[in-house]
């Protein structure tokens, strides 16, 4: 228990300064429109009905389902914005840390705004998309376990945004 906290602290701590390069690889069946959200829509969006906008533009911009997100959005928070459990934050239940390595500079509670969360959380989620290949189920237990010693087994680590890598010329 104690080995697993250690190595748990020391791969957060490594992953702290990482930002997101993320190829776009387009899937099956993805939308390649990316619609715009007004400002107020994000700021005042809560359950589903006025949330849909707000998935379907982040489903768009981050080129994963938008039923990949709804069955996250549902499984963290039931379509709660301000839900939090412990150390996750958001409509996503994203952490804090995880957040600042897909690039989020601001405060842990800035992730309540569900438009932030579905930027850095929606990063994470493209990660964990990209190394299910193409299985919502895998993508889910991916994004909700952690999916950084499987994208570096795979040699994936900037493709998933684990990585800060530079673009090949």
């Amino acid at each position: 228990m104690m080995r697993e906290t250690l190595v748990a602290a020391l791969l957060s701590a490594v992953l702290l300064g990482c930002t997101t390069n993320t190829a776009r690889q387009s899937s099956p069946g993805m939308s390649t429109r990316v619609a715009e959200v007004p400002p107020a829509l994000a700021d005042n969006a809560s359950g589903r009905d006025s949330l849909e906008p707000l998935i379907a533009y982040y489903a768009a911009k981050h080129n994963i389902p938008e039923s990949l997100l709804h069955r996250v959005v549902t499984r963290e928070s039931r379509y709660r914005p301000k839900a939090r459990n412990g150390p996750y934050w958001g409509l996503m239940q994203i952490r804090h840390d995880t957040a600042r390595t897909m690039g989020y500079r601001g405060s842990a509670s800035g992730l309540l705004d569900p438009a932030t969360n579905m930027e850095y959380a929606g990063r994470y989620l493209r990660g964990a998309w990209l190394l299910a290949n193409g299985s919502e189920k895998r993508a889910v237990r991916l994004y909700a376990s952690g999916y950084y010693y499987v994208a570096k087994r795979r040699g994936m680590l900037c493709e998933t945004g684990l990585r800060r890598c530079r673009d090949k010329d």
